[in-house]
């Protein structure tokens, strides 16, 4: 005579429920915070790019124009037309304007709106990149331009960098990719630069009270550049 065998379901108790949830909870608090920093790496890359491929269209637009910068801004017939339209054609990719970890930090047109027939057409819409003023002359304020024989150190002289412009009219870094800012400069390299927290400003607006910004202060791997708000003038 055959003994009947009970069949037993194991399963899980309700402390060892809670264990595997505490592990799961730890390990996604650990990866989390790596994960992000990932993405930033491959934004900061691709930021990069960006502002290579801006030195190499620059420099391009310089070799044409006599060893001539363009200017920032000018009067342009009845619209305004900026240093993004003028070196477009040698860009040839419209998301070369935008830093992929603020894709939309800038309206151009928005900052034009309501002066004349506001910016050119053709004119890129975002922009999170800045420009060295001091480098690239304001059209309206000055007829000259700056030329390559006038640079004592171009390897040491920004061109372009991640930037907004803020109330006071202040070309600001902004540290968008873990503390650092993004720059390229007039040789047509491109490095990143450690910069300090200084901060709430608001950004510059010409349709009323701009959004927040941070202010960031150029770390001393900013060179001539070190302890600014923005990237301005000339080293020699």
């Amino acid at each position: 005579m055959h003994r009947r065998t009970r069949s037993r379901r194991s399963g899980f108790t309700l402390i060892e429920l809670l264990v595997v949830i505490a592990i799961i909870a730890i390990l996604a608090a650990i990866l989390f915070p790596v994960f992000a920093q990932a993405r930033e790496k491959a934004r900061h890359a691709s930021c990069m790019s960006n502002l290579k491929q801006y030195a190499t269209a620059t420099l391009m637009y310089v070799q044409d124009y006599d060893e001539t910068f363009p200017a920032s801004s000018y009067l342009s017939g009845a619209c305004v037309s900026t240093f993004y339209l003028v070196v477009d054609p040698y860009v040839k990719n419209a998301q070369v304007t935008r830093c992929p970890s603020e894709s939309m930090a800038m309206d151009i047109p928005l900052m034009f709106r309501g002066f004349l027939q506001g910016a050119c057409a053709g004119t890129p819409q975002f922009t999170g990149y800045s420009v060295n003023h001091d480098l690239f002359l304001n059209g309206f304020a000055s007829p000259n331009r700056v030329t390559m024989a006038m640079l004592g150190r171009p390897a040491e002289t920004v061109m372009h960098y991640d930037g907004n412009i803020n109330v006071t009219q202040l070309q600001v870094v902004q540290a968008r990719h873990n503390g650092t800012f993004t720059a390229s400069f007039a040789d047509g390299h491109t490095k990143a630069i450690q910069t300090a927290d200084a901060g709430p400003t608001r950004q510059f607006s010409t349709t009323g009270v701009g959004r927040e910004l941070r202010l960031f202060r150029i770390g001393s791997s900013g060179g001539f550049y070190t302890g600014r708000f923005e990237c301005r003038g000339l080293p020699q």
